[in-house]
């Protein structure tokens, strides 16, 4: 009877980043809206969640839609990851390192892009600015491959860097 081998790499990595970015990015709006109200408006913490309340479904506001339509690209991401990384125990931790620098730099791009969307448009709030949540979604679809590019890449440097210093010591 042999023991079932534990894999190399932590399985929980994967849920956490993947349930992480599926909730971090439904609830990141609102709570962006909420550290506005307080700091920009100076309401009290109870203040801004009664006034998130209010406009949690109202007309012209419906701050429920920008949610989740700001957290679909992230439930993309998060299948994409999930497949990506998954539980393959035959990929070796160098390929994997890898994957994972690729997954969080299209997940890092894609969360700084949408923090600055909603923080632009709260700042600066007009009927034609909340136009950006219709493109949110799709914009981010397309920063999705460029950050995963982009974390691939900076894990090559980083090993190339790496590997220049071995050699040199």
């Amino acid at each position: 009877m042999t023991t079932p081998s534990t894999p190399a790499r932590p399985a929980w990595l994967v849920l956490v980043l993947y349930w992480g970015s599926l909730l971090v990015s439904l609830t990141f709006p609102w709570a962006l809206l909420v550290l506005f109200e307080v700091s920009a408006h100076r309401r009290t913490a109870t203040e801004a969640l009664h006034y998130m309340q209010l406009h949690f479904f109202a007309p012209g506001y419906n701050f429920f839609l920008i949610g989740l339509l700001s957290a679909a690209p992230f439930a993309v991401g998060a299948v994409f990851l999930l497949f990506h990384l998954g539980w393959n125990t035959t990929l070796d931790s160098a390929r994997y390192a890898k994957r994972l620098a690729g997954v969080a730099g299209g997940l890092l791009l894609m969360f700084g892009v949408s923090f600055w969307t909603h923080l632009s448009a709260l700042m600066y709030p007009d009927a034609q600015g909340a136009i950006i949540y219709l493109f949110l979604p799709f914009i981010l679809l397309v920063l999705l491959p460029i950050g995963y590019g982009a974390g691939r890449l900076a894990s090559f440097l980083l090993g190339a860097i790496r590997r220049n210093d071995e050699d040199l010591a």
